[in-house]
């Protein structure tokens, strides 16, 4: 309970968000600046339409017109998300202005694939870090977690069908070859953001079926200091009575989990799953 108390201290302290606010903010500056707008990519987003506005009319730089274009969608999201969520994404998006001024370096990859597979990699896990925090990098995050807090649409998804859209306007300005790799770099972008959106909360499901289920479940509150529910079960073919346990762990308690178990009951079925959310309970839940 102790080291839960601290860890959700520690996701709610402000120099923690920051500090991962800024990493984040790099990751996608870099992206920017050194991958896709030398390549003339085409970005996701809010990015991606200043860079459009950008290409189109040659005014401005494209951070300028990216932190232009994120003041009305801040107003929009101060009545549909928390107003901390907004405050820490603002300094998201002036991370990501401030660092634009300063990175101005190319990354030499030269081949357009291999352009898009790093570009995707870089805007992905930067975004994903970003709406790790109790903030995000700004611009479509913002609608992207609305939704999700009110129909649970995955931000991926949503990151995804938006910048098709931005891609499909984009075609009457760029070649049929950007916006393919474009598309690409968004594609793996979105996959990568969902990788690490999950990374975080990524356990295992564990339901141990045994004769001892009782047993167990005190060896685990004991040792484990990890909750468990009980369910009861029958077996199909026996008839018999049978006690269910699930209860989530980590890859680092598995191992011991397994053990108290066979040590217990060496007959116990012991099935893990992998689960790729979990919230609440003793696990961290996170509120905009």
């Amino acid at each position: 309970m102790k080291l839960y108390t601290y860890n959700r201290r520690l996701a709610e302290s402000v120099w923690w968000n920051l500090l991962w606010l800024t990493l984040g903010a790099l990751l996608v500056t870099v992206c920017i600046q050194s991958v896709a707008a030398p390549h003339d990519f085409l970005a996701g987003g809010i990015l991606g339409v200043a860079l459009l506005i950008w290409y189109c009319t040659d005014l401005l730089t494209p951070l300028s017109w990216y932190l232009l274009l994120s003041v009305p969608i801040c107003v929009w999201g101060w009545f549909f998300v928390g107003r901390r969520f907004l405050l820490y994404t603002a300094y998201g998006t002036v991370c990501t202005f401030v660092f634009g001024m300063f990175i101005t370096f190319r990354i030499p990859v030269d081949n357009e694939l291999y352009a898009a597979v790093v570009a995707g990699v870089l805007h992905g896990a930067g975004v994903g870090i970003m709406l790790r925090t109790l903030g995000s990098g700004g611009g479509t995050d913002i609608i992207a977690v609305a939704l999700k807090e009110r129909w649970n649409i995955p931000i991926g998804q949503f990151s995804f069908g938006v910048n098709a859209l931005i891609f499909m306007i984009g075609a009457f300005r760029l070649s049929l070859d950007l916006i393919v790799a474009s598309m690409i770099m968004m594609f793996i972008s979105a996959n990568t953001l969902e990788y690490v959106l999950g990374m975080f909360n990524r356990r295992k499901l564990v339901l141990i079926i045994s004769d001892h289920g009782e047993e167990i479940g005190e060896g685990i509150l004991v040792s484990e200091r990890f909750g468990a529910t009980m369910l009861r079960g029958k077996g199909a073919y026996s008839g018999s009575d049978r006690e269910i346990l699930l209860t989530v762990t980590n890859n680092v308690a598995l191992k011991r989990l397994e053990n108290l178990v066979y040590a217990i009951d060496p007959h116990a079925l012991f099935i893990v799953e992998n689960t790729f959310y979990v919230s609440g309970g003793q696990f961290a839940r996170r509120s905009y």
